[in-house]
């Protein structure tokens, strides 16, 4: 049976998985490796989702659901969504782009644009913002375009530039490392050109109203004009029919094709890693967006990262912003004890308000990637493991200082001094990630086996420059007994100081699976002695790379 086969059993339900448990049990559980692993594309999208309903989440619920201690284990086990090699399939989660495949800095920077500029000459609000978010905006469409809706956002007057030039850096950098995200464009909005449906209709406290003249000038008087009277906004576009946000655990119960709890998904456990480096300490599940997607009669939920306002710290009242959380239990007693005295360590860090108000509260000389907190906790970032942040990590390196330079760029600040500072933090918060997770477990990498015999791979810390000096690979080989998912004959072993060896001829004859295990040994952590297992599988032109397994220590 196919892992693709397999893959759509489960998803058909509970009791379908338990009776194909039950049958291949019986056949002594199967082989280890399918013929069309490593799966590449993971068909979410197989099963009809048309039933699906808006779900609204509470954001203070989340917050205090995901607030209160728990226990947790040790090791939460290997995210359940990677394939045989270790990867993150695409899916309608993510998309592997800079992570697999090269990328020019002309596509990073237009991220999922559409089009290079957002031309429009008139705006016709069909609704208010409510009351998501902290930034003042309203719904609109273009008046040759009613069929395209947007949603527009401005900065507050004492914050000029910051949470929009956040917001466009957010989505470029977060299309590049894979993720779903709506197309987002800077434009500067005429208030003269701007008029108001009939049916428009906002949400307050008080519930649904229309929308009026005086709610449009309110978001004015909290923003700061350009010199030509037009006002600096945000229009993202709206994807297709929201179905709400998706929490970071469990499944969505409407969706037959969600079957990976949320805290066991690698690009939401590793979404850490990406949050921390661009302290989007906001990164929760009010921040997500699920849309419902496909034609009809073959609806599938595709689910988004969304609202990139708060990164880069542009939320400047959150002294905390990446230190601590809201509401840390074991503090607040702490606090209480000492009267209030007691001084943490973020209270010790500078104030950027020396910096140009269109800089939030971000810096790199006392970021630590691995003590860094969103705003509150966050269970599929807790779930994180090493191999999950290596995985991130190695996303993380691949953004070239061009490539930031230019992102940066695109939000257009009107101060030099902005851009720079912006570069150059994320260039160094940047670095400091990878030098945290890319050396915390073996870094074996792209193993691939030549028709001739000869093994190559690449030590991803050693390629990244955050190891240097001497490092000893120790391979022990063996054939592998792919239907009996068990390693057969004498093991071989070897020792080389480059990341290239030649398989012994014994093993490679008449063997359809090899299995050789790479432990490397090196003056960093101990992890490095924990050896990557690869599988290798012949085909008719030579070898493939069929498993990897990285084996990090518990955390």
């Amino acid at each position: 049976m196919s892992s693709e086969l397999l893959r759509a059993c489960v998803g058909r339900g509970p009791w379908l998985a338990a009776a194909l448990s039950l049958a291949l049990a019986d056949q002594g559980g199967g082989p280890r490796f399918y013929p069309d692993d490593p799966l590449w594309v993971d068909r979410d999208d197989r099963f009809d989702a048309s039933a699906a309903e808006p779900f609204e989440l509470s954001e203070v619920w989340d917050m205090i659901e995901n607030s209160i201690p728990a226990s947790r284990p040790a090791d939460p086990g290997r995210a359940q969504n990677v394939n045989t090699v270790d990867e993150v399939p695409d899916s309608s989660w993510f998309v592997n782009r800079l992570g697999r495949r090269p990328m020019s800095v002309d596509e990073i920077v237009r991220g999922p644009d559409l089009a290079p500029k957002l031309d429009v000459q008139e705006w016709v609000i069909t609704g208010g913002k409510g009351r998501a978010g902290f930034q003042p905006g309203f719904r609109a469409v273009d008046a040759r375009r009613p069929d395209v809706q947007y949603q527009l956002e401005v900065d507050l007057e004492q914050h000029a530039e910051l949470a929009t030039g956040a917001e466009i850096i957010g989505t470029a950098l977060y299309h590049a490392i894979g993720y779903h995200v709506v197309d987002v464009y800077l434009v500067d909005v005429d208030p003269r050109k701007v008029r108001i449906a009939p049916d428009a209709k906002d949400r307050d406290a008080s519930g649904r109203r229309p929308y009026t003249r005086d709610d449009f000038e309110e978001v004015l008087r909290l923003a700061k004009p350009n010199p030509d009277g037009t006002y600096r906004m945000t229009a993202g576009r709206f994807v297709g029919k929201s179905l709400g946000n998706f929490e970071h655990h469990g499944t969505r119960p409407d969706d037959p094709n969600d079957i990976h709890p949320h805290e066991h998904r690698r690009e939401l456990r590793a979404n850490r890693v990406f949050a921390a480096w661009l302290n989007h300490d906001d990164s929760r599940a009010p921040n997500s967006l699920d849309v419902l997607a496909g034609e009809e009669g073959r609806r599938f939920v595709r689910h988004y990262m969304f609202d990139f306002g708060s990164i880069l710290g542009s939320s400047p009242d959150r002294w905390w912003s990446g230190q601590a959380y809201m509401f840390e239990h074991r503090e607040l007693l702490k606090d209480l004890f000492t009267l209030g005295f007691r001084v943490r360590p973020w209270q010790r860090v500078d104030d950027p308000r020396r910096l140009p108000p269109a800089v939030g509260r971000i810096g790199s000389a006392a970021f630590d990637p691995a003590s860094w907190k969103p705003e509150y906790p966050n269970r599929a970032f807790d779930n994180m493991r090493p191999d999950d942040a290596f995985w991130a990590a190695r996303i993380v390196s691949r953004f070239s200082d061009e490539a930031l330079r230019a992102v940066v760029a695109k939000a257009r600040y009107s101060d030099p001094a902005v851009s720079e500072y912006l570069t150059a933090t994320l260039i160094e918060r940047r670095d400091a990630v990878v030098r945290t997770w890319l050396p915390a477990v073996n870094p074996i990498v792209d193993p691939a086996l030549a028709a001739d015999g000869t093994l190559s791979f690449d030590n991803a810390a050693v390629v990244a420059g955050v190891a240097t000096g001497p490092v000893e690979y120790t391979l022990t080989w063996s054939r592998f007994d792919n239907a009996a998912d068990a390693r057969v004959g004498p093991t071989v072993e070897q020792r080389v100081t480059s990341p290239r060896a030649v398989a012994p001829a014994s093993v490679l004859e008449g063997a359809e699976y090899v299995f050789v295990a790479i432990a490397a040994s090196h003056a960093r952590p101990p992890s490095w002695s924990h050896p990557v297992h690869i599988y290798l599988r012949r085909t008719s032109a030579g070898w493939e790379t069929v498993g990897l397994e990285r084996l990090p220590l518990a955390r």
